[in-house]
């Protein structure tokens, strides 16, 4: 479903500067300033992309009296900018394209599941895939959770399925979850379902364990149910408060989100919390540092 509506907005896009280059040409326009023109709107709807959500969350910081180095955050939302480009523009519009064929990587290794956050498919992990597979692990499989406004227990009841086939195909009892953002709390939901037993380690993203201010401003279940301190995800901290599942996990996450906000939110406290900062929310899929330490915690088993 992502993939269509990115794609629907690619070329309505595409529609909207067609117009305008024959209006502006209509209007005896030169050929390079109509190029010129396409190209500032094309770039100015793109910085819009993540300059909303930043100017949100440091709205919100400023509420809170909290401050950041004014270089960390610049270089959270360069970095923000750049990777949302990329996965909005194309990994996740042309995911068969950006992703290919599965499993990627290795095959000695115990096999990784990528699992994507909100509003999101499969395609956000282009980058961070290529990163385990050069590093030979794998093998590594993705997954797309559809629709994508659905509650966070109907994904993981798809995640479930998803772990299973993966089992099944590798032979393996265990494999790795690495989950960005909302993706961390699909796999806990799982594993409140299902236990532990099929998850070697989970490493998580960038993911709001305690909820998000800013899931006020989002559509869908999901989004109700990432809400700082919701119903949902006290709910969820209980169960695993009464049967813990025992699964080693190591939370990274950003002190200059603008997704999720505030970034302790991230931090659990039967897991290693590793802070990061000058990077973004869905930039975590885009740095190599972050990537270098999931390698490590990989390979650690």
């Amino acid at each position: 479903m992502i993939r269509l509506l990115l794609l629907a907005m690619l070329l309505t896009e595409a529609l909207l500067y067609a117009w305008l280059a024959n209006h502006l040409r209509g209007l005896g326009v030169d050929a390079w300033r109509i190029a010129a023109a396409i190209l500032l709107f094309a770039c100015l709807w793109r910085l819009s992309h993540a300059l909303t959500s930043y100017l949100m969350a440091a709205a919100i910081r400023f509420k809170d009296r909290r401050s950041l180095p004014l270089g960390n955050s610049l270089a959270a939302l360069a970095s923000e900018l750049s990777a949302r480009a990329i996965s909005f523009n194309w990994s996740q519009a042309f995911v068969g394209w950006a992703m290919g064929m599965e499993p990627q990587g290795g095959r000695a290794g115990p096999p990784i599941l990528l699992v994507h956050g909100f509003f999101s498919n499969r395609g956000m992990w282009w980058r961070f895939r290529k990163r385990l597979a050069a590093a030979g692990l794998g093998p590594i499989y993705a997954v797309t959770l559809d629709p994508p406004t659905a509650s966070i227990d109907l994904m993981a009841e798809q995640l479930s399925r998803r772990i299973d086939e993966i089992c099944r195909a590798t032979g393996a009892e265990r494999i790795v979850v690495v989950a960005h953002s909302m993706g961390g709390l699909i796999t806990r939901a799982y594993m409140t379902r299902r236990g532990g037993a099929s998850i070697l380690k989970l490493i998580t993203l960038g993911s709001p364990h305690h909820g998000t201010k800013l899931a006020a401003f989002g559509i869908g279940t999901c989004a109700g149910q990432m809400k700082w301190q919701s119903p949902w995800l006290t709910t969820l901290a209980q169960k695993e408060a009464v049967a813990p599942h025992g699964v080693p996990t190591l939370s990274i996450y950003t002190v200059n989100d603008d997704l999720v906000y505030p970034p302790e939110s991230s931090a659990l406290p039967w897991a290693e919390n590793v802070p990061v900062s000058a990077v973004g929310h869905v930039g975590l899929l885009f740095s190599d540092s972050v990537a270098e330490r999931v390698i490590a915690a990989i390979r650690r088993g």
